[in-house]
């Protein structure tokens, strides 16, 4: 029974999508400009390529400690409040660098790593805790409508955030390729950590109607890697692990092959950061109808092929309008690949496990992601770090997704009766693939009541 009345619901509904497009705007202004950042105060192509990557694997392995702290608080709202808080306050450094004009590589990565550490770290216990403020009759309208809006704060303080340096590089540099038009990147910051401090805000206002919900079962690794889910979705996920490491081979590295080998300024930069954001967001109301009819198995292979040459077609030409067009399709694609193996990877955990099994997936995601980045690095530096280089990271990128055909060809792909849309939050901005999303669990908890 929930004891809030109906305007203390309404007011946990109003905050709660401040807090989201809060959420965006730090997003847009700061986490999609990191690695920018780093290359505008000198760190090698190859070094900036791995901040993109490395870090998320910070976040990944806090989340595992998150049910910890969620103990230790007595509360889901307060260590979601605290990792919050926590995250805003990594802008600092980098403000005062952006200030100074100088930032060491090793504190870079330690600060982008707090970032994504409280960013991800939070994460599992905001999902349980959001489960007990939206009520369960308006959650699909809600979160649709919350999500709605968070995208479109996203994009204008992308494209903002793209004007301001674009003109502010302009204003200020005068000869100095570096000078003093990192103050820009300080003003961007400090947007984004005082919008990050706000949504913090907006945390505190929404009311927590039970701290510690039953019904919540953890799962530990050890569980997760030989209990009923390595049965059931273990070849899903060797074939997602399989992906992520095919991908980061290359990934990383579009940030610098467009900022430093192609030569594009940042309003160009952050429009192709909108085409596939904006390729996702055109593809996932087509994909939900889609998969309704057809199933998430025909899905999972239009995205799964789909995604293969993605890389390699950035050889082709440095053409902004191509590489846009390539954005978009590539945003697309992976809609459906993320939609697909989020539908059949739910549809194999219990609504009480998803918390968990969602949070140790996620941690393995890491560790390949790490393991992936690291070998474009590698192949990155033995290939001289130019023009070629990149173009090799490209093609070997898009071999290894041609061999991740032989582990989709052996996924289970079980039949799901009725199919509900997943709805996801955006937590960073990449090239190629869009942005780095999470399922709002509540969500989709309806799929095991409406299939029984």
């Amino acid at each position: 029974m929930d004891p809030r009345t109906a305007d203390q619901i309404r007011r946990d509904l109003r905050f709660s999508t401040r807090d989201a497009m809060l959420f965006s705007v730090m997003v847009g202004c700061g986490e999609a400009y990191f690695v920018a950042f780093a290359l505008a105060v000198g760190m090698g192509e190859t070094l900036a390529g791995l901040l993109g990557s490395v870090p998320l694997l910070a976040g990944a392995l806090l989340q595992l400690a998150g049910p910890s702290a969620v103990r230790a608080l007595g509360s889901h709202k307060r260590w979601v409040v605290l990792a919050a808080g926590l995250q805003a306050l990594s802008f600092v450094p980098m403000i005062i660098a952006a200030v100074v004009g100088h930032m060491p590589d090793w504190l870079i990565f330690v600060m982008v790593a707090l970032y994504w550490a409280f960013n991800l770290g939070g994460g599992p216990a905001w999902n349980t805790w959001i489960g007990t403020v939206v009520p369960r009759p308006v959650r699909a309208k809600y979160f649709a409508g919350r999500t709605r809006r968070a995208q479109a704060a996203l994009m204008f303080s992308l494209i903002g955030a793209g004007l301001i340096l674009y003109y502010g590089r302009k204003h200020f540099t005068h000869g100095d390729e570096g000078g003093s038009y990192l103050l820009v990147f300080a003003v961007l910051f400090a947007i984004a950590g005082v919008a990050r401090l706000a949504s913090t805000w907006c945390h505190t206002r929404v009311s927590e109607p039970e701290p510690m919900p039953k019904g919540q079962t953890r799962v530990p690794m050890r569980a997760f890697l030989r209990g009923p889910q390595a049965v059931s979705g273990g070849r899903l996920i060797l074939y997602m692990l399989g992906v992520t490491l095919a991908v980061q081979v290359s990934g990383p590295f579009f940030t610098p092959y467009m900022l430093k080998e192609l030569g594009f300024d940042y309003l160009v930069y952050a429009g192709l950061l909108c085409g596939s954001f904006m390729g996702r967001v055109i593809a996932m109301p087509i994909i939900g109808r889609f998969a309704k009819k057809h199933g998430p198995a025909k899905l999972l292979w239009i995205g799964g092929v789909g995604i293969i040459p993605m890389s390699a077609v950035w050889v082709i030409s440095p053409n902004p309008w191509f590489i846009m067009g390539i954005q978009v399709v590539s945003g697309m694609m992976w809609a459906c690949y993320e939609m697909a193996t989020m539908l059949l990877l739910l549809e194999s955990i219990p609504a009480r496990e998803r918390t968990s099994v969602l949070t140790t997936q996620t941690a393995l995601n890491a560790c390949t992601i790490v393991l992936g980045a690291s070998s474009g690095a590698l192949i990155f530096r033995l290939m001289g770090e130019g023009a070629g280089a990149y173009h090799t990271l490209f093609l070997v990128s898009a071999a290894v997704r041609l061999g991740t055909l032989i582990l989709l060809a052996r996924v289970h792909m079980p039949e799901i009766k009725r199919i509900r849309p997943v709805i996801f939050r955006t937590m960073g901005i990449r090239p190629q693939f869009g942005g780095i999303d999470r399922p709002v669990v509540p969500s989709i908890d309806d799929m095991d009541s409406a299939s029984k």
